[in-house]
Order: structure tokens, then C-alpha cells, then sequence
């Protein structure tokens, strides 16, 4: 299977997705790897992401500016992190980094 190649998308400073790769992620070859730490740095550092998720304790789930993060949103922000950052990214690695950056958010 051929890995999918970066596309290039401005973030707001002007820095290109495929160069915050590069200046964040950590690389095994030419592509990051499709791990749990490279999706919570994603999901905590990337401008996008950022303090967006939170931690529900009534509910126990993760919200995303309000609205609780049911199956479907999981895996539609695993194709936007799969598009963007790591082409092979598993939709239960996003899922696990989602509950613990939102975790981490509530301190």
C-alpha cells in the first residue's frame, strides 16, 4: 500500500500543514508515524485543534465546543487529522488522543 502524500494546508499564521509536520511531529522515514503521541501533539499544539476539546464529567465523554463527540464526530475529525497530518492515522488512536487531551484541558 502507498502511503497518501501531505497536502499543504495554510494554517492561520501562514505556515503551511506540511511544514507544522515537520517542525512538530516525530518522523520514521519520509512520513510521521500514525501513533498516539503524534495525534495528541496534533490535537494540543496544532492552532486548529488547540483547547478545543473538554472533558464532560456528567456525561464522560469528550465535547467539542459543546457538542459531545459521539462516533461519527471521531471519525470525522480522524479524516480531517488523516487528511492533513498523518495520512494512515487509525480512528481509535484519535478517539484515545481526544479523552486524554480533553483531560489534560480540564486542569
Amino acid at each position: 500500500m502507498q502511503a497518501a502524500k501531505l497536502e499543504a494546508v495554510a494554517t492561520p499564521e501562514g505556515q503551511t500543514d506540511q511544514d507544522w509536520v515537520k517542525a512538530n511531529l516525530r518522523f520514521g522515514a519520509s512520513l510521521p508515524y500514525n501513533d498516539l503521541a503524534n495525534c495528541l501533539r496534533v490535537i494540543e499544539r496544532h492552532p486548529d485543534f488547540k483547547g478545543r476539546f473538554k472533558f464532560n464529567e456528567m456525561l464522560s465523554k469528550v465535547v467539542d465546543r459543546g457538542a459531545v463527540m459521539v462516533e461519527w464526530r471521531i471519525n470525522e475529525i480522524a479524516a480531517e487529522l488523516q487528511e492533513r497530518f498523518m495520512p494512515e492515522l487509525p480512528p481509535e488512536t484519535v478517539g484515545r488522543a481526544l479523552v486524554i487531551a480533553a483531560n489534560r484541558g480540564a486542569k
